[in-house]
């Protein structure tokens, strides 16, 4: 059996990484999210041997309370609670507290915490990001540490990666709050502001990192619209809601414990969020059918040049003088340079940078964007500076216009503004110096309860994506027929719907999970771990779920990960790879790429060449490109960092939202 992890990062040596200064101020030279310092690993060993330490005791306390009524269980928990208030930084005190949450677990839950879990909740209550192993338990662990610190009368935020997560968690664990005297809510998307400002007034609020921001923002908002002026406050009501107008929704941010940590607090760091409202003013959709047509006609490379790692296209100087050409005459919004040019970048983004597909769904007619790290599709997310529009007028769907920006936060800003904040995820070492430079926090590592039994084949490199799919679907065929179920891996909703009509065409019944089919997520992950069972997904099934095998499906090798596509960020794959071989179960990963793949633009047609010549070098070509859009994504995250800290000292000087 082979324990190899797929192209795992490099540890570089710390003379050669960009230094990153506190976390008061901002990197000069943004560092690449698999760059581990030595010193940081080193630190991570004795926190890991401290918790580990931390748990065992907890785990030995607990098992003296197994002969407790629940009356006698509900005394100690009332002692100890005193006592957190007391003094909460007292391991004597946590171990009891844990202990006493892991009793009510096991009676409630019926899950009797590992040594492991325990563990890692005590790294969190000393505010530290612990990375556990995929399928080692992160949900029993975040409520381990929830119920301590509630018991210690803190308000705390479970903060998870979507709602589909924070309602299934909150489902699961409600019972065992129960059992330690705590009341929980849940937030979601679909929340009424009344029903936001009752599950703030739990214990324990679960809910997702965009809702607890967008919470943030909106009381914000509250606080300036009704403090005097009537006018604003009129608009402010018609945005958020007349409910909004009779008190904040949050209570004070004072401990967030982040589920997914590298997916909340970094891959999702470098959109800001924004609450917007129709613009007064705005572009009508003939101007944007015009900037569409000639945005068709301009030449790649000549007239335009697209960023390989944004996607964002820029004018080249003779594009400039053919816009000003065309347009020569044009009144309206035509009249102003840079508005011109503002207009002509979103029109040829929408012609020649976003795909329906892979960056957008059509819903009921509406566009609805799809999150590029978890493949799930985003109904109240919004592209800014016009994109929207000229997408919406390119697939014929109702316009809603332009929009402006009434208040936006990036998440790096937010999160620091809670007076605790802690973390778990199986993919933190890659992220690790990142999050400690900009949130504090630092990385403890859980070793694994039982024997990794992973084996990972060989990689399958092919010239184009019509052969693999044709090997692929060949290769899932057989695996389907002796009863093995299959996870084909893609980015996509398009390469899903391409792997789809393979595995039809080779007369294999399988299930599609994209964001075109989100809303049976949970039927779809609770099948794909049966016998036979063939899905393909997207990289929505990369974190927080929690993939079963049904019977007799481990003598046949356990579940078979195929990743068919890189992500931009070699967590993810890992993330992938995590959906096998769980809590000592059997797993299997094979890797099927092409010289096509999308990850590959960021080194450009000479790596392809030379894979193409020696398939050896596939790869350090993918751990080449990887590595060139980690440190973009990350140079972007430092950047928007950067702006919305300087925005925010413009407008407290102001008065403006804090």
């Amino acid at each position: 059996m082979s324990d190899r992890v797929l192209d795992a990062p490099v540890v570089l040596p710390r003379a050669l990484i960009a230094p990153m200064v506190s976390r008061r101020k901002v990197a000069r030279v943004p560092v690449s999210d698999w760059i581990i310092s030595n010193v940081s690993m080193m630190g991570g060993v004795v926190r890991s041997r401290r918790a580990m330490r931390c748990g065992i005791a907890g785990a030995a306390r607990a098992t003296q309370f197994d002969t407790c009524s629940a009356a006698d269980l509900d005394r100690l928990r009332e002692t100890v609670a005193m006592k957190l208030r007391r003094d909460a930084k007292s391991r004597a005190h946590q171990i009891e507290a844990l202990a006493i949450a892991s009793q009510n677990a096991s009676r409630h839950l019926g899950m009797t915490p590992f040594c492991q879990q325990l563990a890692a909740a005590s790294a969190l209550l000393r505010g530290e990001a612990a990375e556990m192993d995929t399928g080692e338990g992160k949900t029993l662990m975040a409520f381990l540490a929830a119920s301590v610190y509630a018991l210690g009368g803190r308000h705390v935020h479970v903060v998870t990666a979507n709602d589909y997560l924070a309602s299934r968690d909150a489902e699961l664990l409600r019972p065992a709050f129960a059992g330690m005297g705590q009341s929980i809510g849940v937030v979601t998307g679909s929340s009424s502001p009344q029903e936001r400002r009752e599950a703030h007034q739990a214990d324990v609020v679960f809910m997702s990192n965009k809702e607890a921001a967008f919470d943030y923002l909106r009381d914000r908002l509250n606080r300036v619209a009704f403090s005097g002026n009537p006018n604003l406050s009129a608009k402010l009501g018609r945005v958020l809601g007349r409910a909004a107008q009779s008190g904040h929704i949050q209570r004070a941010l004072d401990v967030a414990i982040v589920d997914e940590i590298d997916s909340v607090l970094v891959d999702d760091a470098g959109t800001p969020l924004v609450i917007s409202a129709p613009a007064e003013n705005h572009v009508d959709v003939e101007t944007a059918r015009t900037a569409l047509k000639m945005a068709e006609a301009f030449e790649a490379g000549i007239d335009f040049i697209i960023d390989t790692h944004s996607g964002n296209p820029s004018l080249t100087p003779r594009g400039l003088q053919r816009l000003e050409r065309e347009t020569r005459g044009f009144g309206g919004e035509w009249g102003g340079r840079l508005k011109r040019q503002e207009l002509m970048r979103a029109a040829l983004s929408a012609q020649h940078t976003l795909q329906r597909g892979r960056h957008y769904l059509i819903q009921d007619g509406k566009i609805v964007l799809v999150d590029q790290y978890s493949g799930r599709a985003m109904p109240d997310r919004h592209w800014s500076f016009g994109l929207n529009m000229m997408v919406e007028v390119k697939e014929g769907c109702v316009s809603t216009g332009l929009r402006k920006s009434l208040a936006s936060i990036s998440f790096q800003r937010f999160f620091r503004g809670y007076a605790t904040i802690c973390g778990m995820s199986g993919t933190v070492r890659e992220v690790a110096r990142e999050i400690h430079t900009v949130y504090d926090l630092t990385y403890t590592p859980i070793p694994r309860r039982l024997r990794l039994r992973r084996v990972v084949a060989a990689r399958n490199l092919f010239p184009d994506r019509d052969e693999l799919w044709s090997r692929a679907a060949s290769e899932v065929a057989g695996l389907h027929r002796r009863g093995q179920p299959v996870l084909v891996a893609v980015r996509s909703v398009i390469e899903a719907e391409r792997a789809s009509k393979a595995l039809a065409a080779a007369d294999v019944p399988h299930t599609v999970l994209s964001a075109a089919q989100n809303e049976t997520e949970a039927e779809i992950v609770s099948r794909a771990g049966q016998i036979g069972a063939v899905t393909v997904a997207t990289n929505m099934a990369g974190r927080g779920t929690d993939i079963r095998l049904g019977e007799g499906v481990a003598d046949l090798g356990g579940l078979m990960v195929m990743i068919c596509e890189r992500h931009d960020s070699g967590r993810v794959d890992r993330q992938l790879m995590g959906r096998c071989a769980r809590q000592g179960d059997p797993g299997q990963v094979i890797e099927y790429v092409s010289l096509q793949d999308d990850v590959l633009r960021a080194i450009g047609p000479w790596w392809q060449r030379a894979m193409a010549a020696a398939p050896g070098l596939a790869g350090l070509a993918f751990r080449r490109a990887q590595g060139i859009l980690e440190r973009k994504s990350a140079a972007a995250r430092i950047t928007l960092m950067k702006r919305d800290e300087h925005l925010a000292r413009l407008t407290a000087f102001a008065g403006g939202l804090d």
